[in-house]
């Protein structure tokens, strides 16, 4: 047997769909695997053990999930690979995976990514004569962030909002906080192995501890943390708690001028509809509190077509668009999930006329994007190298979160830049979203 057949025999990659929270779960069941002495594969198809982890929030996620399910079935049949299939498509169709996908080896859902490699252990016995490697598991932990500036790390887990359109709660059960010091061990291990930015994730980051003032004590103390330079908070629900937490962002200059809050509406009606908290003056009052905070942009999202949903609505929702002018926005058409109190609604509004309502926010939208990417143009950003090749540079400002949002494309840059440096970056112009830029220093 060949070197690399033997690597392959005791290795795994994780394939992650979905949220960033998704992406912390991998970390957790990569960590697992590590710590049983499997060794990280550089490609699906040198794995002995290919998982993917799973995304069925809306219809789309659940269509990618099953289409990349069938893909990676044909190869690790090919190459004599386990196909293993976790998360919240595995917690949520178990019968159906048995039964429509026999290609799946295993699988198993949420909650259990730290238990990963005993699982897998005691599914496939014949597969696993290793020694645990602490001094391997010491350089490969954190895997998923080579090559990267950021980590995500999770504070919670569940979700106690019980919104009638959300699958999640069925999916990840009640909210339980992450244990402080395990935040805190996660937060200095990615800083030491190279991250220079840690965003915090969670279903519902403002309910962490169910106090606020546990939350900021947290903050204050993570912010601390040798090598940390931004702390970016994810997933703040638009409630009192929020409005109280913005105080936190004046305070403290590690966190990132950054507010995510999902409104999903702003209409009273189709707030209530939806199990919401919340409305048109109060989200004003939130997104205005938040710019207060020097260089803050906001990025929230909105559900259109929610059964019940009027024109009168959508009319709140565009003059919401003009008034709080948000850097970011996201447009979702509203989609029924089984199991969830939304499904049993009757649609009034037709998928076609959803996407209509979409596009007419979306054009709205545009166009204050435009006045706001205007407004940018010659002011200088602190920015974080993403990526670096040969003369061109790709950065990221402190306003713009990894993976999501608008990014800075530098052409030409002079001296020794490596990824991770930080440095004041100038918007030359902008496209679509993105925007280019001159790096300064």
């Amino acid at each position: 047997m060949s070197s690399n057949l033997k690597t392959k025999e005791k290795s795994f990659y994780i394939t992650t769909l979905g949220c960033p929270k998704n992406v912390a779960d991998s970390r957790s069941m990569g960590t697992s695997l590590l710590t049983g002495g499997l060794l990280k594969a550089d490609s699906p198809d040198e794995s002995k053990f290919h998982i993917i982890n799973t995304c069925t929030f809306i219809q789309t996620a659940t269509e990618e999930t099953i289409e990349t399910i069938l893909d990676a079935a044909k190869i690790t049949k090919q190459n004599g690979q386990k196909l293993i299939v976790v998360g919240c498509f595995a917690e949520r169709y178990p019968g159906a995976i048995e039964k429509d996908i026999p290609e799946v080896d295993f699988f198993f859902g949420t909650g259990k990514y730290d238990k990963a490699f005993e699982l897998i252990k005691e599914k496939f016995p014949e597969e696993f004569i290793l020694e645990p490697n602490s001094d391997l598991l010491r350089r490969e932990i954190l895997y998923e962030i080579k090559g990267k500036p950021y980590s995500y790390i999770k504070l919670s887990d569940g979700c106690n909002r019980a919104c009638h359109f959300c699958i999640i709660p069925n999916l990840r059960g009640e909210y339980r906080d992450e244990k402080e010091e395990e935040i805190l061990k996660q937060v200095k291990l990615a800083c030491e192995n190279g991250s220079k930015e840690i965003c915090l994730v969670s279903q519902d980051s403002v309910f962490y501890g169910k106090d606020t003032d546990k939350l900021i004590s947290l903050l204050h103390t993570i912010s601390g943390i040798e090598g940390l330079e931004i702390l970016r908070l994810l997933y703040l629900y638009p409630d009192k708690k929020t409005y109280r937490l913005l105080d936190v962002f004046k305070e403290n200059p590690k966190i990132a001028p950054y507010f995510e809050s999902p409104v999903q509406h702003v209409s009273e009606s189709v707030l209530k509809n939806m199990n919401r908290t919340g409305s048109y003056s109060f989200f004003k009052e939130l997104f205005t509190k938040a710019r207060e905070v020097p260089g803050m942009e906001v990025r929230t999202s909105f559900i259109l077509g929610y059964p019940g949903e009027t024109a009168k609505d959508v009319d709140l929702l565009l003059r919401f668009v003009e008034e709080i002018k948000p850097e970011k926005l996201a447009l979702f058409a509203f989609s029924p999930q089984e199991d969830t109190k939304a499904f049993k609604l009757k649609s009034t509004v037709s998928k076609k006329e959803a996407a209509r309502r979409i596009n007419l926010v979306r054009e709205v939208y545009h166009q204050v994007l435009k006045d706001i990417h205007l407004s940018r143009m010659g002011k200088e950003y602190p920015c974080i190298v993403e990526e670096k090749e040969n003369d061109s540079l790709i950065v990221r400002r402190f306003q713009d979160a990894p993976e999501i949002d608008e990014i800075v494309h530098i052409d030409e840059f002079s001296g020794d830049i490596k990824i991770g440096d930080i440095g004041k970056v100038r918007i030359d112009s902008f496209l679509e979203y993105d925007m280019t830029g001159t790096w300064i220093n």
